[in-house]
């Protein structure tokens, strides 16, 4: 009986991978990107000058942390809050992701008009990124997500595991899923990686699946793309 068992659960595990659709798009994966500062505020921060260990500095906080005037320290450095700025003429936020300890970690700078860059941040890409999806109320990113390197994966999944439904099987939103997919990895990020395997409804009528995304982690930060991805996430509820 176990040896039944088991060939009926290696046949299964067999239909499901072949009955596992997968929209791709690959090339060299991007780790540094422009953006305005503003990009700051939808992440959670403030960017500030004023004195950080009594030289004029540029630097960044939590939002609405800090007041002008105030002083504070953090991780042994004095600081000083002179200004709270919105935005500066022509300069730009450089951010860039590396693999550092065996985990994504984001570097965050302030590019000035002159070509000078000054190091604001850096965190744990993960710790960023949630931070970031809470801050915005991406509840389905902060629930599916996985893990963050150069790439972040999400994976969503609802319901037992079953017998997997082949592609002329699935139902039209689940085949629409597909070529939403397809686009957004074309037209929006250009690198990445979409699977979906669907096992049918319940006994209730819920959907049964497991979908995951594998997508640039620098691209996350590009709010559009965050929104987007979060609406695909919530379309298949």
């Amino acid at each position: 009986m176990k040896e039944k068992g088991d060939l009926r659960r290696l046949a299964l595990q067999h239909e499901r991978a072949l009955n596992t659709f997968v929209r791709e798009a690959w090339g060299q994966i991007p780790e540094e990107r422009e953006t305005k500062l503003k990009s700051l505020k939808a992440w959670g921060f403030d960017l500030l000058t004023g004195l950080r260990d009594g030289r004029d500095s540029i630097f960044v906080a939590e939002a609405g942390q800090h007041k002008v005037g105030e002083r504070y320290e953090r991780e042994g450095e004095q600081f000083e809050v002179h200004k709270i700025i919105e935005d500066l003429k022509g300069a730009k936020l450089r951010i860039r992701v590396e693999l550092e300890d065996r985990r994504g970690v984001i570097r965050a700078y302030h590019r000035s008009t002159e070509g000078d860059d000054t190091l604001l941040f850096t965190l744990p890409a993960g710790e960023l990124l949630l931070a970031y999806f809470r801050k915005r109320r991406f509840g389905k990113l902060v629930e599916a997500f996985h893990s963050s390197g150069l790439t972040t994966e999400f994976i969503q999944a609802r319901g037992q595991e079953g017998r997997a439904y082949s592609f002329d099987d699935l139902p039209a939103k689940w085949r629409r899923a597909l070529k939403e997919a397809q686009n957004m990895l074309h037209d929006r990020v250009g690198v990445g990686r979409f699977s979906l395997v669907y096992f049918g409804p319940n006994k209730d009528g819920d959907d049964r699946y497991i979908v995951t995304w594998l997508l640039p982690t620098i691209h996350l930060f590009d709010l559009d793309v965050a929104e987007h991805l979060e609406k695909l996430l919530s379309a298949l509820d």
